[in-house]
């Protein structure tokens, strides 16, 4: 956790706040790919939680919006996966050519 920074978003006169910009980056991505309609809030905040974990464990090489873009795609088959089986089902795609 950082303790200099803090990222507050404020959404539907709720009040979420990120230590990381990516995840503010992916909590608006989720909400621009209408996870949150479609799943839920809780779900909005799981899929920041998954992506987040996706992306640090590929020491940020992956395109961080390809990749958001691609779990809200997928969100069904990918919201339970391992990260690393996340990242498979990524790559083996072209959504990050």
């Amino acid at each position: 956790m950082n303790d200099n920074v803090k990222i507050q978003i404020t959404y539907r006169n709720k009040t979420y706040a990120f230590d990381f910009g990516s995840e503010a980056y992916i909590f608006h991505t989720g909400i621009y790919n209408d996870i949150d309609r479609k799943y839920g809030l809780k779900a909005l905040l799981e899929y920041v939680g998954v992506v987040q974990r996706c992306y640090l464990s590929d020491s940020n090489r992956t395109p961080l919006g390809a990749l958001a873009d691609h779990i809200a795609a997928h969100w069904k088959k990918l919201r339970s996966a391992d990260r690393y089986d996340i990242l498979e089902h990524f790559y083996e795609s072209e959504d990050w050519l």
